[in-house]
């Protein structure tokens, strides 16, 4: 799907690079103890800000996102994962995937987890709303300006 989108984050070296690692751990990207995972991130937008909250490990600002469970596609997990982050919910059927990247996650002991990669599908939906007093984590809504560097070209999406 990326392969036949024009974006400028987007290249067939990091797409080749992300289809090799998935096929060489294919047993392994739902398995939270395998070195590779699969996750999935949600942006939505609310007028020109997006929707970002900060991580309770990594102590940073990020998009909402989490693994992908077994059985459950990349884009039901980050419907999921905004939903039980955020407290808001999407519109169904809006989300679009707009990348996939290789993060780097460094171990964490609380959660006996070894340092490892993900895998992230990165989706765009439409907000339905948010309540952010239901919400498991701080929620922030950011300009381009305010929000961390590597989400930036996303906001290019607004003007689409």
């Amino acid at each position: 799907m990326l392969e036949k989108q024009t974006y400028p984050w987007s290249d067939s070296s990091k797409l080749d690079q992300i289809k090799t690692l998935i096929q060489q751990n294919s047993a392994g990207l739902r398995n939270r103890k395998s070195s590779l995972h699969l996750s999935a991130s949600a942006i939505v937008f609310k007028n020109d800000q997006a929707i970002f909250i900060r991580h309770p490990y990594l102590h940073t600002i990020l998009l909402p996102a989490g693994h992908v469970d077994p059985g459950e596609l990349p884009i039901e997990c980050a419907i999921r994962e905004f939903h039980e982050e955020t407290g808001g919910t999407v519109i169904q059927n809006t989300g679009k995937l707009i990348d996939v990247n290789i993060i780097d996650i460094p171990a964490n002991p609380l959660k006996n987890e070894g340092k490892h990669q993900h895998i992230d599908f990165r989706y765009t939906f439409k907000q339905a709303d948010i309540q952010a007093d239901n919400a498991e984590l701080p929620v922030f809504l950011l300009m381009k300006t305010s929000s961390p560097t590597e989400f930036q070209p996303y906001f290019d999406l607004l003007s689409v």
